[in-house]
């Protein structure tokens, strides 16, 4: 075990194969975002930033937390990612589930594990751990997304944390995972589907805008959704 820990470790140069640009930027929109957090929560009576009983201190204690994860990430080999992929995965589904169950109601929503002094939000780790693990399958030897099992198999992984984020009543994150769908598309999916879901937002949008603007019996966003699926169907 402790052979295969030091092995996981890089032994090149990590610093000089590192996108600079893309480091900088990030480092910029944490520090936007940081004093947007202090300007957002200001009270007259606290008016330090570094005070971590604030928001803008627990936001330092979490960027220098994420430096440190950044750096583990970093050094690890590639390998390790591929090896550990189905593990985390599976270890952050026991986590949403114990989440539905175990987290207080916060606003409406059950997605946050208190932990005495720490709050974890697994619905955030989930997002890269599906990652690791849909690129895990399509990366094997002879996989094909048009295989229906196959195909079948990457929508499992894909939606069972999304319903179980849903079940915590926290839509915001689950709305992320149909980010895959552009994945899959790449790998060989229909458009169609993309098509499809493109129109199902759109007709609700239109639908919700107009709802209270009338055409004699009939809502404008009805009707205006009806001319766009009469007019998809002859195209």
């Amino acid at each position: 075990m402790l052979q295969f820990y030091l092995m996981s470790f890089r032994k090149t140069n990590i610093w000089r194969d590192l996108d600079w640009f893309t480091v900088i930027l990030y480092v910029i929109m944490v520090i936007a975002g940081w004093f947007s957090i202090y300007g957002a929560t200001y009270e007259f009576d606290n008016t330090s930033m570094f005070d971590l009983s604030g928001r803008a201190g627990m936001q330092m204690v979490w960027f220098g937390t994420s430096v440190l994860l950044i750096f583990v990430i970093l050094m690890l080999n590639d390998e390790v990612y591929d090896v550990l992929a189905y593990f985390l995965y599976f270890i952050v589904i026991l986590l949403l589930i114990a989440t539905i169950f175990l987290a207080p109601d916060i606003k409406g929503s059950r997605s946050w594990l208190v932990l005495g002094p720490v709050r974890l939000q697994p619905a955030e780790f989930a997002k890269f751990v599906t990652a690791l693990a849909v690129a895990k399958t399509m990366s094997q030897y002879g996989f094909k997304l048009l295989n229906i099992r196959s195909f079948l198999f990457v929508c499992f992984l894909i939606f069972l944390p999304l319903i179980l984020i849903i079940l915590q009543k926290e839509t915001g994150s689950a709305l992320v995972y149909f980010a895959f769908a552009l994945v899959l598309y790449r790998e060989g999916m229909t458009g169609l589907i993309l098509f499809a879901g493109f129109c199902a937002v759109l007709f609700f949008i239109v639908s919700m805008k107009y709802a209270d603007v009338m055409m004699g019996i009939t809502p404008l966003g009805e009707f205006i959704v009806s001319l766009l699926i009469l007019w998809i169907s002859l195209l």
